[in-house]
């Protein structure tokens, strides 16, 4: 008689590792979704990590890490052959040539499954940068496919030479509720049908034009007198110190996420 595995519990991901791989280092390979982002880092005082939403999604879910570093190069047109891959070690895992079209395809060593509930939601990693190249979305029916996923990037240029550095993300994944979308009630009303909502609408608005005109005659005094802006004032003090509705049902306004270090479960090697 043909087992079946036992349903995992709720909200549960759980990644198999693949067959011959016992000794895999798990933190080359995946890792929770993290904050930084060089651009960021390069915007003038920074100022683009006070966007709170941004944040946010940069700290959403797990990411897939890139093994290798291979430098890829498409000649145009739909041919597996036509994509010139450079690895600069050798790597199962590293990027090849599956589906052509310019698209480059990275096999992952892990084989995810979820709760009944849930399905995996598959991304590009959020708010990076690449050059010539674009991510493609994908959702995984990982309550029941036994078979693991491929990430894929697609070329926009030809003769355009693209590097995906070792340890750079190439995907990221989050659980996602399977019925959700269809089971979500989707209305389109007159803002002024809610006058308690306009109300706070308004009331939102007039603090964050307080703040903006503070930023900028920050700005102006500081071009007289030379003074370091904080960066006070930008974005509405509200949203940015996570102050949001108390009681009521909702829940505490949340700045970032902090998923939850995966826990390596695998026997000890004796």
């Amino acid at each position: 008689m043909a087992q079946t595995p036992n349903p995992l519990p709720p909200n549960t991901v759980r990644a198999h590792v693949m067959p011959g791989l016992q000794g895999l280092r798990v933190e080359n390979h995946l890792r929770t979704a993290t904050i930084k982002r060089d651009w960021m880092d390069a915007i003038p005082q920074q100022y683009v990590y006070r966007c709170i939403p941004l944040l946010a999604a940069n700290t959403m879910g797990w990411e897939l890490l890139n093994p290798v570093t291979s430098h890829v190069t498409w000649a145009g047109g739909d041919l597996t052959s036509t994509l010139s891959i450079q690895t600069e070690q050798q790597n199962p895992f590293s990027a090849g040539s599956h589906f052509g079209t310019g698209v480059v395809t990275w096999y992952v060593p892990f084989l995810f499954r979820t709760s009944p509930d849930l399905g995996i939601l598959v991304t590009g990693p959020a708010n990076h940068e690449h050059n010539h190249a674009v991510p493609l979305d994908a959702f995984v029916r990982t309550d029941w496919l036994p078979f693991p996923f491929t990430m894929n990037w697609r070329l926009t240029e030809a003769n355009k030479r693209v590097t995906f550095k070792a340890g750079e993300p190439i995907a990221r994944i989050m659980p996602f509720p399977i019925a959700i979308l269809e089971e979500t009630n989707f209305e389109i009303v007159d803002l002024q049908s809610d006058p308690g909502f306009l109300a706070e609408v308004e009331a939102f608005g007039q603090a964050r034009q307080r703040n903006v005109a503070k930023q900028q005659e920050d700005a102006r005094r500081a071009q007289q007198t030379g003074e370091t802006l904080t960066g006070e004032g930008v974005w509405n003090a509200q949203y940015v110190r996570a102050k949001g509705k108390e009681g009521g049902g909702f829940a505490p306004h949340q700045t970032v996420f902090r998923p939850t270090l995966p826990k390596d479960l695998r026997a000890k090697p004796e």
